[in-house]
């Protein structure tokens, strides 16, 4: 290959996304790095697709299917990651076998792409910076577009179409009542969002206080839902937090993963307890004007007196005045017994008229 030709694809290389590799490309790339490899590289990485998750700053979610992960390492990485950054990837594990075999593989790739984007007279697509990446939501455009940080939402509301209703009365109590901020998918999300599960995870783990599940069964029969649920299920136990919020509207077979949770039940009476207060008082992130809110709500609690005593002030009381018992004799130690017993035997032996004149010692 000719100098020449050598920049031009180097170039290619740097500027290119590894979204344009074909599917022949990424299968190879899988046959020979999903396998797992004992010895790591000189810089102590694995020398398979677990190096290349570390160097790629990806982890493949629990409970995902693991038998192709690369493949799932091309869908999390192929919309930032250029093809010249995924080579020093496999450089840096020490697998130059594999930068061999795929490279002539990368320059046919790289070649069909741009004959159809001659032919399409589409422009080549260029590497988004992170911040677009983050731009999840509507608000986050106005956002980006005043200079302002991403916006974060009190609570991301979960459920499924069926129990549209419900989410309308959650939206109207919690946005219109109680002044809160609320995320929703169909609402909220940015059309044109890449990697929607991702987006969404990202959004509900970086910039949403709770997230609120209307359990339901048709909730519980949903993939979709559930991977969501075990995903941030898992993230809350790991960083110590509350994070989800179980909301019962119908009837219904709880799921095995929200059993341990404190439900609240919209569709059953307790004169004890108002689900829309405690949701409130929970999500609200001003928990101690909440909380004075609702006891001003609650008429009971208006009913209370309260009575202050001035610290102060120390009021004395004599014995004779409260109508105590007297006091009982305190007892005499062990002690004071022995003295008193010997003295009374001293007195008895000794005589009273004594005279120490009288008593001469003679010696032996």
């Amino acid at each position: 290959m000719d100098p020449a030709s050598c920049s031009t694809v180097s170039e290619d290389f740097a500027n290119i996304l590894i979204s344009v590799l074909r599917l022949p490309t990424r299968e190879r790339l899988s046959c020979m790095l999903n396998a797992t490899k004992v010895i790591p590289s000189p810089e102590k990485l694995p020398r398979d697709w677990r190096g290349l998750c570390t160097l790629l700053n990806y982890t493949i979610p629990s409970g995902c299917d693991p038998t192709d992960p690369i493949g799932k390492i091309f869908k999390f990485c192929e919309a930032k990651t250029t093809i010249a950054h995924f080579t020093r990837c496999l450089e840096r594990i020490d697998r130059y076998d594999v930068v061999e075999e795929t490279e002539e593989l990368f320059i046919s790739d790289i070649k069909y792409f741009k004959e159809q984007c001659s032919l399409a007279k589409y422009p080549t697509p260029v590497v988004p910076n992170d911040f677009d990446i983050n731009i999840i939501t509507l608000d986050d455009i106005n956002s980006s577009s005043n200079g302002l940080p991403l916006t974060r939402y009190d609570a991301f509301l979960l459920y499924d179409k069926a129990d549209i209703q419900s989410a309308a009365a959650v939206v109207e109590k919690l946005e219109t009542d109680y002044k809160l901020k609320l995320c929703l998918k169909d609402r909220d999300l940015r059309p044109g969002v890449m990697f929607e599960y991702q987006s969404i995870i990202k959004l509900i783990s970086d910039r949403c206080n709770w997230l609120i599940i209307i359990v339901s069964n048709d909730f519980s029969n949903s993939p979709w839902n559930r991977f969501i649920v075990n995903y941030i299920q898992s993230l809350a136990i790991e960083k110590r937090l509350p994070k989800i919020i179980p909301c019962v509207f119908d009837d219904c077979v709880l799921p095995e993963e929200l059993k341990c949770y404190v439900h609240l039940y919209f569709n059953k009476y307790n004169p004890f307890c108002d689900p829309w207060q405690k949701l409130m008082i929970t999500v609200s992130p001003y928990k101690n004007l909440a909380l004075a809110d609702s006891v001003k709500a609650n008429p009971s609690c208006q009913n209370t007196s309260i009575t202050t005593v001035d610290k102060k002030k120390v009021i004395k009381f004599s014995s004779e005045e409260i109508n105590l018992p007297p006091k009982p004799p305190k007892p005499k130690s062990v002690f004071d017994r022995l003295v008193k017993t010997v003295g009374n035997i001293s007195v008895k032996v000794v005589p009273t008229k004594w005279n120490k004149k009288k008593v001469k010692c003679t010696s032996l």
